[in-house]
């Protein structure tokens, strides 16, 4: 990526460096040292994008300090030139960071496009909306090819590609019978002395016989000893060994692959068919009733949760689709959208929302920016009000959403929280 998508935020007037090439070269040191960071700490990620994203963002916000920090390493008299908090340097420095770590992980990118994707239908663009864009576009292909490869099913007929066994080289010694030895012990075997043959021994006796035939045996068992002897010297075991191992390790490879495409079928065939049976079947796992038990308040939040409990992290942006329709068929109110203060003031009225206050993440109840999914889980636990809500999340109580875009964007951040704790 380079230098381009920080020239792109310049050319656009987000902010103003002058002609001074030094200050170009201290941003782009502050990108690299940004990326390196976040790519140790991907559960950051979230958090950076959705203050990237805000040109309204808090100058009291922590990581516009964090980003400070990077850039006056090299800029050392930013704040000489900008008395005030230079917002959208800093958001200038995240927004290239967050385009260059996530082109070159798919990983990343999912990331970054859920949580921005999240906040983007209710965030007051200026001059950086075209940037902006162009990153949720570039990021949001990245992501779904990805999930796509990971929920496939694989077409193609199996085919175990081998090459043939071959071994060569193979060389052997002179296979002949030892001469020498044989006539040694036939010797031994009519020689006159008292183990060989005398005038008291005939071919009628039987010690003589016996004699006979061992010397024999001898003669002819050390000749083949000998024979096979010279017949191995020469043979290397690594001419066998190498090609036949090669073989098999090709075989085995070859097998895997095959294997690991049928496996990965099967896999998304079963992913699809689970959740065609969650929207059939209409039932929360979470709290074992029908959805149709369930409020219409609640519905959203246990319905996002239930299906980031049974799908992969990586998914295909149907699922969002999947979620909606099934949404759709529970909400008489199809589509109609709500404030985000009505919908918080008819959390506080259920009577059921203690039902799944446990279901929602544990989260760091730092200062700063979060999602909405960790503002509703201060909020259902007690430790948020909703005056609270706009400067935590950005988002205005007076926005409206649908109870289905809430439900997507609630599965998203889970998602979200499952991808960055890598």
């Amino acid at each position: 990526m380079g230098n381009f998508f920080i020239q792109e935020i310049l050319k656009a007037g987000l902010f103003d460096i002058g002609d001074d090439d030094d200050r170009l070269k201290w941003l782009e040191q502050s990108v690299t040292d940004l990326v390196k960071f976040l790519k140790k700490n991907y559960s950051k990620l979230p958090r950076y994008a959705l203050v990237a994203l805000d040109p309204n963002i808090s100058d009291k916000e922590p990581i516009l300090s964090d980003i400070e920090e990077i850039v006056t390493k090299y800029w050392k008299a930013l704040r000489g030139k900008y008395s005030d908090m230079p917002k959208n340097i800093h958001r200038g420095v995240i927004l290239n960071s967050l385009m260059e770590l996530g082109s070159g992980d798919p990983v990343a990118a999912r990331i970054i496009y859920f949580t921005s994707t999240n906040f983007y239908p209710y965030v007051r663009l200026g001059r950086e909306k075209e940037i902006i864009e162009t990153l949720l576009t570039e990021l949001g292909e990245i992501s779904e090819k990805h999930a796509l490869e990971e929920w496939s099913l694989i077409e193609e007929e199996p085919n175990l590609k081998l090459s043939p066994l071959k071994v060569g080289n193979l060389e052997h010694g002179k296979i002949e019978i030892d001469d020498s030895i044989v006539r040694s012990k036939l010797d031994e075997a009519f020689s006159n002395s008292p183990k060989g043959y005398g005038p008291q021994h005939g071919i009628s006796n039987a010690t003589y016989r016996e004699h006979f035939k061992l010397k024999l045996n001898q003669a002819i068992t050390a000749s083949q000893n000998s024979t096979l002897n010279n017949l191995f010297k020469g043979f290397n075991s690594s001419a066998i060994e190498d090609p036949i191992n090669k073989f098999f390790n090709s075989f085995k490879k070859s097998l895997d692959n095959n294997l690991k495409s049928s496996f990965a079928s099967i896999i998304a065939a079963e992913r699809r068919s689970k959740l065609l049976w969650w929207k059939e079947t209409l039932y929360s796992p979470s709290l074992k009733k029908s959805y149709r038990e369930i409020s219409i308040s609640i519905l959203p939040i246990l319905m996002g949760i239930d299906l980031n409990e049974q799908v992969a992290k990586i998914t295909p942006v149907s699922v969002d689709y999947l979620l909606r329709d099934t949404l759709l068929i529970l909400n008489e109110k199809k589509s109609e959208k709500i404030k985000f203060k009505d919908f918080f003031n008819s959390l506080t009225k259920d009577s059921t929302k203690s039902e799944i206050v446990n279901l929602l993440p544990e989260i760091n109840e730092s200062d700063g920016r979060i999602s909405l999914t960790d503002f509703i889980a201060l909020y259902l636990k007690g430790k948020a009000k909703l005056n609270d809500f706009n400067i935590r999340t950005g988002i205005s109580q007076e926005d409206e959403v649908s109870i289905e875009d809430l439900s997507v964007a609630i599965f998203h951040d889970l998602l979200t929280l499952r991808l960055s704790s890598k």
